[in-house]
């Protein structure tokens, strides 16, 4: 795939690889008045799970767009070297998931094919099923990094007598789980009080009703208090066994967490998939690596070509960026709990502190002493949460009112995952 070299070109690549590959350079803002030309972007892996396959299609966009643009209306298929065809609908705008649950045989030759709206037809190379090799062990281990910080290791251990492996892909999805540090039961529901309330309409003395007016204080309708929240891995995470006496991967970190990360404060889970790479992806995987790592995106290092293997049929100028993939792959998964590695020891702090309390007051009035707003409502529609009532309070509801609030993630933890475990989750 030829570039040209004008800059708003470059800055497009980059931006696209931080939307796709999610490894980011720093964003600098540049105005080019030059016709801009976007690309097809594919995301196409076929393994040999037996599942329903997924193909994303977008394109590159400029510098000032808000977001990736998808390609619909395509039509997607797969064509093996027997002419079975296996074709992807369309399930959402530039998402396309196979018709039917299948998996990548050994020995076979398969290929993509894309006919977009406007006619252009994509191709790739054809590309067979990668050697199958399972990881043999996926475990965690305390110890420093490289760095000199303190923290949990994820190593994989994995083998191929027959050698015939060699390039290694990872990609990991963490889960852990949340406590919100300042939870109770109850809660604060705001109800809909309409402003202003004209002066001599509210017995200022009847506190509770004044209460009873602004809020209603019930049990929360589900628990939230404990959560689970799920990420990805963004980095392009591979390893070449060519320069190794054997094909062999002995305590391979895939992931290193410094011990005051509070991801492992409780327990945390984490799945990892070994993809087992052509030599083709090896290069564009480690290329695609090299660019986005790089902090001077201008380097002559990236004004060459990222060479993918698809291609636009009937006009070859136009490029592609992405890469066709058929790999066998295998995974694992781990848990721990914090204290299993810190026995005794004290726990990550919270993400935010969680040590201030607000207790604004009921009402505020103008100076004709007509009820003009309630910051008790403003604060709970803000999002926070009730902690607890003080009983010894001043009885004005123009002064502190009779509850502490906390902000949202100290008192809910939904603001930060879901109040229910994967179904897989195991304590």
């Amino acid at each position: 795939m030829k570039f040209k070299t004008d800059i708003i070109k470059w800055m497009c690549f980059a931006f696209l690889l931080c939307g796709f590959y999610s490894s980011c350079v720093e964003e600098i803002e540049l105005k080019s008045d030059d016709y801009f030309e976007s690309a097809l972007v594919v995301e196409a892996i076929l393994t040999d799970e037996l599942k329903t396959h997924k193909i994303l299609l977008s394109r590159s966009y400029e510098i000032s767009s808000v977001s990736p643009i998808l390609e619909f209306g395509a039509k997607v298929s797969l064509v093996d070297e027997n002419g079975v065809v296996i074709y992807f609908q369309e399930v959402q705008p530039g998402m396309y998931l196979s018709e039917i649950e299948f998996q990548a045989m050994p020995n076979i030759d398969y290929e993509l094919v894309i006919i977009l709206n406007n006619g252009d037809t994509i191709k790739s190379e054809k590309m067979q099923l990668t050697h199958q090799t399972q990881i043999d062990e996926l475990y965690v281990q305390r110890g420093f990094n490289e760095n000199n910080v303190e923290g949990i290791s994820v190593f994989v251990n994995s083998y191929d007598e027959q050698g015939s492996s060699k390039y290694y892909r990872f990609e990991y999805e963490e889960t852990y789980k949340i406590v919100a540090p300042l939870y109770t039961p109850l809660e604060l529901v705001p109800n809909d009080v309409q402003f202003p309330i004209l002066n001599g309409e509210l017995d200022f003395s009847d506190l509770e009703a004044i209460i009873e007016m602004l809020v209603v204080q019930k049990f929360r309708d589900e628990q939230e208090q404990i959560c689970y929240n799920t990420i990805n891995s963004n980095d392009i995470i591979q390893v070449n066994t060519n320069v190794f006496d054997e094909d062999r991967l002995d305590q391979f970190r895939i992931r290193f967490i410094g011990r005051n990360n509070y991801y492992i404060a409780h327990r945390y889970s984490i799945l990892v998939r070994q993809y087992v790479q052509s030599l083709e992806g090896y290069t564009y995987y480690n290329l695609l690596d090299e660019f986005s790592q790089n902090e001077n995106i201008f380097s002559e290092s990236q004004t060459g070509q990222i060479e993918g293997n698809l291609f636009t049929m009937n006009e070859p100028s136009k490029f592609v960026i992405g890469f066709f993939e058929v790999s066998s792959v295998d995974e694992k998964r781990v848990y721990f709990n914090y204290s299993d590695l810190f026995p005794q020891e004290q726990a990550p702090e919270y993400y935010t502190t969680c040590d201030d309390f607000f207790r604004p007051p009921l009402l505020e009035e103008d100076f004709a002493h007509n009820i003009t707003n309630s910051p008790l409502l403003d604060y709970l529609n803000s999002g926070m949460q009730l902690f607890d009532e003080v009983e010894d309070f001043n009885p004005s509801p123009f002064e502190n009112a009779p509850f502490r609030l906390v902000i949202e993630p100290c008192g809910d933890c939904t603001y930060l995952g879901k109040n229910y475990p994967p179904i897989w989750w195991e304590e």
